[in-house]
């Protein structure tokens, strides 16, 4: 039987005070640091942890800004059902298509990897259409260890740090968003990064009505700050719904009858979605298909794609 533990920790609990209300307009720059400092240290102990989870909490954060910045600053029409169609379907080594390549790029931002490194940051602008070569991606580099290491609060780095992107490239505002979360991280000795701010800072209720501050502009690092309070504390709500997903998952772990559960439950808990013609070690096709309806039955797994065909699961 696959062992998931209930909780590796207990997961912080927010109080009201904590969750910012109002736009960027309404609050001081000094206001919108507090509630940030105050959602990062709730978000804090989860962000340094490995709870079973993490691997689909991770994923499902890099879809909600690849979407975001697709959407918003790439013009693409893909949500996020079609950008989790194009990585949970495609085969290996297929083209996912420009708005997939953002989604793979976010989802490379919370993998493994520095994400500072020239090499990485060369092939993720190719895939957030602002293409650097390896000499200007080592400039950008070195502008990002700068912003992070001036000891400013972490989210005034993230915000420094996106324009150091648009200093490099001036078109590469999905760029500088990246590397706002990489810098978010790194300033807070996170082990890997969150994807974070695309997620929140296109919201109407970010800036209200108006213009949004781009990078370098006045009101800039406010904004930045006030989106990652927001953004903070909803990944810390889809830890929760995670975690009590992943509880239930274990429990119903003894129902199943199927050899290679325990490899399909991981497979479950790594990702946000899961495609049943995808080969799972120990299971057949069918046996695939079989095990994940019964897990949709039992009410521990969702169908995310309400299809008849080429259907995906996940938590």
């Amino acid at each position: 039987m696959i062992r998931v533990d209930p909780a590796p920790f207990d997961l912080p609990r927010v109080p009201a005070w904590a969750r910012a209300r109002g736009n960027w307009r309404e609050i001081s720059e000094a206001e919108a640091l507090f509630f940030a400092g105050a959602a990062l240290s709730a978000l804090d102990p989860v962000a340094r942890s490995d709870p079973p989870w993490a691997g689909a909490w991770r994923a499902r954060l890099a879809l909600k800004s690849a979407a975001a910045v697709a959407q918003n600053l790439l013009k693409r029409r893909e949500d996020e059902a079609a950008l989790r169609d194009a990585v949970a379907l495609a085969k290996p080594g297929q083209d996912l298509g420009p708005a997939g390549r953002v989604y793979g790029a976010f989802r490379t931002l919370c993998g493994p990897g520095d994400p500072f490194r020239p090499k990485g940051l060369a092939a993720v602008s190719a895939d957030l259409q602002a293409p650097l070569d390896l000499d200007r991606a080592g400039e950008l580099a070195a502008a990002l260890e700068q912003a992070v290491g001036r000891g400013r609060p972490a989210p005034l780095a993230a915000a420094a740090a996106a324009e150091a992107a648009i200093k490099v490239r001036a078109d590469a505002e999905p760029l500088a968003l990246y590397c706002a979360d990489a810098a978010l991280a790194r300033a807070l000795g996170w082990p890997v990064a969150l994807p974070l701010l695309a997620g929140e800072i296109f919201q109407r209720r970010a800036v209200g009505e108006g213009r949004r501050p781009r990078p370098g502009e006045a009101g800039w690092g406010k904004l930045v700050a006030l989106a990652y309070a927001r953004a903070a504390l909803a990944a810390l709500d889809l830890a929760h719904d995670l975690s009590r997903r992943s509880e239930k998952l274990a429990e119903a772990a003894p129902k199943l009858r199927a050899k290679g559960k325990g490899r399909a439950l991981e497979v479950l808990l790594a990702d946000d979605a899961v495609s049943a013609a995808a080969p799972i070690p120990g299971l057949s096709d069918r046996a695939r298909r079989r095990l994940f309806e019964r897990l949709v039955v039992l009410g521990v797994a969702r169908e995310l794609t309400r299809r008849p065909a080429f259907r995906l699961y996940g938590l």
